[in-house]
């Protein structure tokens, strides 16, 4: 997995598996339960690993929390996006104010709670390192193709808010698409006088609870992040629940264009390929293996019990392979002894395991 999904509330979960090929997951060494699976990437024979993991409960010491938790499952980790629901600044005019069920890009985090005052005048403390380049020029590639009448998001977003549980409260028209500020803290907002001071202050176009914690357990653990949001209320006295499916939606549609114009994340690269590459060639050869697709615990059963301790189980057969190739190739002797147990569960030096010897030795890194 390259790339962590977080989200905060249950219908922005269910929001994300409407639009993301992802399955239930549980991992031998942490008891959270996860969505695991892929999603396009701008090369479409390397998509994206994605995990995605629900906060326990709202808020940003949890959402850091939950960064560094991802890091530590999933150590092939290079990402951490935030998908959800948020509050908009309205305005009076409604050529510029943000509407409900409109998105939001967050170009940069306000962490507008953490501040100092002194003798009455409050100012914010610290700032939130900024998305990285990948994820803007990701970003940048769906603008283009939105100035030119060819929304990428929009045809999910049509399709899947048909159905009776994402339907939009407000009737037919596109969302609007809003690139700027957005404020984080740990308050839930329901006061039109302090949204709109805090948004008049620091240039703000939307409100939520969980970018800057996902901002700062990023930057902790070395990971890039990226936050996007559906407008779901005002954050005013009139908050309620009606537009929180479609703006989840409409969030989740607009990241999986986002991931699909973004490069396959993954480790340097090696003389004349990438990781990436050495890591499909041998994936594809362990998986092309009957007794990998058929029942891979026989081939794992042959391992040292120390070696098999260090991977990661995965629900799907081939992000299994993958976890199994990271973990040994991690370890002194693992090539070796990958190669041990699979003769051990073959029975035989056949010519099914004369290939995948060879691409393993051809392709191997031991760290």
């Amino acid at each position: 997995m390259t790339i962590g999904i977080i989200t905060a509330i249950n219908i922005e979960t269910l929001a994300i598996r409407q639009v993301i090929d992802v399955v239930p997951a549980r991992v031998s060494t942490d008891d959270r339960p996860y969505h695991v699976g892929t999603a396009p990437s701008s090369i479409p024979s390397r998509p994206h690993g994605v995990v995605v993991a629900q906060q326990t409960s709202d808020g940003t010491r949890d959402a850091a929390w939950l960064c560094g938790r991802l890091a530590h499952t999933f150590p092939n980790l290079r990402a951490i996006v935030m998908c959800g629901i948020a509050a908009g600044v309205p305005s009076a005019d409604p050529d510029n104010g943000v509407a409900l069920g409109d998105i939001v890009v967050a170009t940069e985090i306000v962490d507008y709670r953490h501040s100092y005052r002194v003798n009455g005048d409050e100012r914010v403390r610290a700032t939130v390192r900024p998305p990285a380049a990948l994820w803007m020029n990701a970003d940048h590639l769906v603008a283009v193709d939105e100035l030119d009448g060819r929304p990428p998001w929009l045809p999910t977003l049509d399709r899947v808010s048909r159905q009776a549980g994402f339907l939009s409260p407000g009737g037919p028209g596109i969302p609007r698409v809003h690139r700027g500020r957005v404020g984080s803290a740990d308050l839930l907002l329901r006061d039109s006088t302090l949204r709109d001071n805090l948004a008049r202050e620091h240039r703000i176009v939307a409100f939520e609870m969980e970018g800057a914690g996902v901002a700062v357990g990023a930057h902790l653990g070395d990971l890039s992040w990226f936050m996007v949001r559906g407008v779901a209320d005002h954050g005013d006295g009139h908050k309620n629940d009606v537009w929180h499916p479609y703006a989840a939606l409409a969030a989740a549609c607009y990241l999986g264009s986002v991931l699909g114009c973004c490069a396959p994340l993954g480790p340097g690269t090696l003389p004349g390929r990438t990781v990436a590459d050495a890591m499909t060639a041998m994936t594809d050869a362990l998986a092309g293996l009957r007794v990998m697709r058929n029942d891979r615990y026989t081939v794992l059963e042959q391992l040292p019990d120390w070696m098999r301790e260090q991977i990661r189980d995965n629900a799907l057969a081939r992000l299994h392979v993958v976890e199994t190739i990271t973990a040994l190739e991690r370890l002194p002797g693992g090539l070796d002894a990958l190669l041990t147990a699979l003769l051990r569960a073959l029975g035989s030096r056949s010519r099914d395991f004369v290939e995948v010897e060879r691409v393993l030795r051809d392709n191997w890194k031991e760290r």
